[in-house]
């Protein structure tokens, strides 16, 4: 996934994704949650991941 971009829901392909926690069932994966579809789904963690966790904190801070 290009820096920036969200993670695409499997579900119905949308981007209109947020991170809903770090931790999945695996270490590698965090969960996502689709806000077309009202989906969670696990996505492997990488940079992307981490950016998201960052800017969320930072919102709930404000």
């Amino acid at each position: 996934m290009p820096r920036g971009e969200r993670p695409r829901c499997p579900f119905c392909g949308s981007t209109e994704t947020e991170l809903f926690s770090l931790f999945g069932q695996q270490l590698l994966t965090a969960q996502y949650y689709c806000n077309r579809c009202h989906t969670p789904f696990e996505y492997i963690k990488g940079d992307d991941v981490l950016e998201d966790a960052k800017a969320k904190l930072t919102s709930s801070e404000e």
